[in-house]
C-alpha cells in the first residue's frame, strides 16, 4: 500500500471515529471548505464545510448511534496534473441506530474523493449510499 493510501485509509478512520464519539468541534479539519456531499436519499447535496458539519450535528442530535462498524474501506490514490495528491476511496459499513423509537439497521456505501494540497487531506466530494435498511424493532 503506498504511503497516500495508508494516510487515507488513517484519515477515514480518524473521521469515522470523530463522529461517533460526537466530537463536532474537530470535524472541520477533515472537510475542503467548498465540499459537497450527496446525501442517500439523493436529495439536494449539502455544500460546505459548515452544512456538512451541521449534518452530523443534526444526526446526533436526532438518533442514538448503537453500532457503527467499517466493514471495508479501498484506497485508490493519483497525483492531480499540478502536482496535488489525491485520492478516491469507498467504504462499506454497517451502523444500528434509533431514530424516532424504531431501530434502524443499515448497510451502506460511502464514496470520497479526497486532496492533499500540501496542507493536509481533506474531503472534497462525498456520496452515500444505503444498501441495506429495515426497521429491526421498536426500541
Amino acid at each position: 500500500m503506498t504511503e497516500l493510501a495508508e494516510q487515507t485509509r488513517t484519515f477515514l478512520l480518524e473521521l469515522n471515529d470523530c463522529w461517533q464519539r460526537g466530537d463536532v468541534e474537530a470535524l472541520p479539519a477533515y472537510y475542503h471548505p467548498d465540499v459537497v456531499l450527496l446525501p442517500p436519499d439523493l436529495g439536494v447535496p449539502i455544500q460546505g464545510r459548515e452544512a456538512v458539519v451541521a449534518s452530523y450535528l443534526e444526526f446526533l442530535q436526532a438518533a442514538s448511534l448503537e453500532q457503527f462498524e467499517v466493514l471495508n474501506l479501498d484506497v485508490f490514490p493519483f497525483s492531480s496534473n499540478n502536482g496535488a495528491q489525491m485520492a478516491a476511496a469507498h467504504l462499506t459499513f454497517a451502523v444500528t441506530y434509533l431514530l424516532d423509537g424504531e431501530r434502524y439497521v443499515e448497510q451502506g456505501l460511502e464514496a470520497y474523493t479526497l486532496a492533499d494540497d500540501g496542507d493536509g487531506l481533506q474531503i472534497l466530494w462525498r456520496h452515500q449510499s444505503v444498501l441495506d435498511s429495515r426497521v429491526e424493532s421498536k426500541a
